[in-house]
């Protein structure tokens, strides 16, 4: 079993913020805008919109990262990880 280097988990876990913030601000703004613009047609104030949006911005939030994290280590620490791993037959 082959160790990352620190080099190797700077750059996964900097893949995996860029990635995650970005994918999470796009899905917030589209989503947050299609539920601001339904709840303002029903009647909401922007007190109960503000709380709305920030609920489901979390709730967004949390498989974004999860799914993120998931790709950016199955496919930049995994295999150096693995790499040298001898075979078992």
């Amino acid at each position: 079993m082959k160790e990352p280097k620190e080099v190797d988990y700077f750059k996964a876990w900097l893949l995996f913020f860029a990635v995650s913030t970005s994918l999470g601000i796009l899905l917030g703004i589209i989503i947050g805008s299609l539920i601001a613009g339904f709840m303002g047609a029903g009647g909401a104030n922007l007190a109960q919109m503000t709380t709305v949006n920030r609920v489901v911005g979390f709730v967004i939030g949390v498989p974004v990262s999860y799914f993120t994290f998931r790709a950016v280590i199955g496919k930049y620490l995994f295999p150096k990880i693995e790499e040298e791993t001898p075979s078992k037959y």
